[in-house]
């Protein structure tokens, strides 16, 4: 035994090399052989199973996110897509309505200045607006206001770079317009009592029971007392009641124009008239 010891002490270069050399034939045999040994195969078990364990958590989380923002990205697109939609309806809206208002001919007859509503308060939204023309553009009081549906209001104020304008809404004493009322060939004189907030419509007052009037008949300026110019439309009647003592009629219009919702208005600055007589002379 001692020897044996001995032996390996003197010799311990040796040993290490023979070491070295069987575990090389070993690693030669393993890799030689396409079968897995128990030892490696309960290895390999092991470590998928441990990258399993990472792994599912890791994917469920991915996963999760990866729809959570494929989720925001598809709901951000779909806003994207409507809000060009919307986009597209405005402006083709827009454009059809420019396009009606450069075909109208009765409002270039009055030498229109062109103009923006620039101004509005709320608690004044149906009684007045302002825009962007003045005394320097040629706008003087008592002017007609229009679009190309018809008559919202008149200039009540001038300043220099702008204007007031008292919409044909406005409930003051002062405002009762004197219109016509379009019957077949006749036509029904009647002023403007007040507008209903709750309908949206005008109300025309003391109307003549012996006078004809119908749902449907046209109402235009009548020229008198109001220095408008005479028939300018207005809107169209939508009801003939009688009054609450049954000795007239009250008659409802619905504007032509939408008195809640301007933006783009015309000033006449003159009759249609004398423009129709100039066009004659020349």
């Amino acid at each position: 035994m001692f020897r044996l010891s001995k032996f390996f002490k003197n010799n311990k270069l040796v040993v290490i090399l023979c070491s070295i050399i069987v575990f090389i034939a070993l690693i030669g045999l393993s890799i030689r052989s396409q079968s897995q040994s128990s030892v490696e195969q309960y290895i390999g078990d092991s470590s998928s199973a441990g990258q399993r364990i990472v792994s599912y958590p890791v994917q469920f989380v991915a996963g999760s996110i990866g729809k959570v923002f494929s989720g925001d990205e598809s709901k951000a697109t779909k806003n994207k897509i409507k809000q060009l939609e919307a986009k597209n309806e405005s402006l083709e809206a827009e454009n059809k309505k420019y396009k009606k208002e450069l075909d109208i001919e009765d409002i270039s007859k009055y030498d229109p200045i062109s103009s923006t509503v620039i101004g509005r308060n709320p608690d004044q939204w149906m009684n007045t607006i302002v825009i962007n023309k003045g005394a320097k553009d040629g706008v003087k009081n008592n002017m007609a206001v229009m679009t190309s549906e018809g008559l919202v209001g008149r200039i009540t104020k001038v300043n220099q770079f702008s204007s007031q304008v008292d919409l044909i809404s406005t409930n003051t004493r002062n405002n009762r317009l004197s219109v016509n009322i379009q019957h077949k060939d006749a036509n029904v004189f009647g002023l403007i009592d007040h507008f209903d907030d709750k309908t949206g419509e005008l109300v025309i007052s003391d109307i003549n029971n012996k006078d004809s009037v119908k749902k449907g008949d046209k109402v235009v300026t009548s020229g008198l007392a109001d220095q408008l110019p005479s028939k300018l439309y207005i809107g169209e009647v939508t009801k003939v009641e009688n009054d609450g003592y049954g000795l007239a009629k009250q008659v409802r219009v619905k504007t032509g124009s939408e008195l809640s919702d301007l933006n783009h208005v015309y000033v006449a600055q003159r009759e249609a008239s004398s423009a129709d007589s100039e066009s004659g002379d020349n």
